[in-house]
């Protein structure tokens, strides 16, 4: 937990640790949460809001820097954003495919009706890991803009991002992302 971290940064730090590598910290339906249900949220498993910003506080001062995990090629297919669960309220781009209403994520990805099916690309195949359109312009600002995750969980104490796939991602994207941190 975030908690357990925190009471254990003496031991970290006596160890000459400069940097701790958090994997994703953010609300997902796997414990591994690279499918990421939802960017503002911390895993409940791992704490709350404020048990991640008192860890960074706590790491900083004393000279150590928390590096999150950034999953930026794909959400979980359970997440706000899809929602092809119907676990979240609100519709994601799962409803609008069904023809249940209109979503603000839609444009994030690739959807096909085909037949009687939906289709949609997915990361490497895995339905569960629906891939973002990362030229989409809503999608770059929600994670790029002044507002967006990046710059969100900066403000909140992290130090910087280490990027999932990072080779998937296209370079302009790669660019905003260098600028944003």
């Amino acid at each position: 937990s975030l908690k357990g971290i925190e009471e254990n940064l003496d031991h970290i730090a006596a160890l000459g640790t400069e940097v701790l590598y958090l994997n994703p910290v953010f609300e997902a339906r796997s414990n591994h949460r690279y499918d990421t249900a939802d960017y503002e949220k911390i895993d409940p498993l791992l704490g709350s809001e404020d048990d991640f910003t008192s860890l960074c506080a706590a790491a900083r001062s004393r000279g150590i820097r928390i590096l999150l995990d950034g999953v930026f090629s794909h959400t979980g297919a359970d997440s706000v954003y899809f929602n092809r669960l119907y676990r979240y309220p609100g519709n994601g781009a799962w409803q609008e495919a069904m023809g249940e209403g209109r979503s603000p994520y839609f444009s994030w990805y690739a959807i096909r009706n085909e037949g009687d099916a939906i289709q949609y690309d997915s990361w490497w195949g895995f339905p569960e890991l629906p891939t973002v359109n990362k030229d989409d312009l809503s999608y770059r600002a929600f994670i790029l803009g002044k507002e967006g995750v990046l710059r969100r969980w900066i403000r909140q104490g992290v130090s910087g991002w280490r990027l999932d796939v990072s080779d998937e991602l296209p370079d302009a994207f790669l660019r905003e992302i260098r600028r944003a941190v």
